[in-house]
């Protein structure tokens, strides 16, 4: 067995919420969430090579707020589904409002779920 290097992978902002995307075969590939307040959160969507040892990434904007969860659809590569918070709900109003916020992926392509129905 041959000693590879420590694979890290940084992030411009706070995470919280992460999971393996296990309806994707061909790949090793995880979703990650941002959670931050002042800035546009992102989907970090990160593949890894593990024969050369290398990351790839794209990074997706996710305008709705701070992401507090992610899940990737078993079934379908192309769904993911994230709970969220927006920011624009006062502190101190009771509980954070978190909403589903599902998306399709094509070839590169990220949509707000709403968008395929029409």
């Amino acid at each position: 067995m041959e000693d590879d290097a420590p694979v890290i992978y940084g992030l411009e902002f706070q995470a919280r919420a992460l999971t393996p995307q296990t309806a994707e075969t061909d790949a090793i590939r995880f979703l990650v969430g941002t959670q931050s307040l002042k800035y546009d959160n992102q989907i970090h969507v990160i593949d890894f090579d593990d024969e050369n040892n290398i990351i790839n990434k794209n990074v997706l904007l996710h305008q709705a707020g701070e992401i507090w969860h992610i899940s990737a659809s078993p079934a379908d590569k192309g769904v993911l589904a994230t709970c969220y918070n927006k920011s624009e709900y006062p502190q101190g109003s009771g509980c954070p409002r978190a909403t589903c916020y599902n998306q399709r992926v094509s070839p590169g392509v990220w949509v707000p779920a709403d968008h395929l129905l029409q």
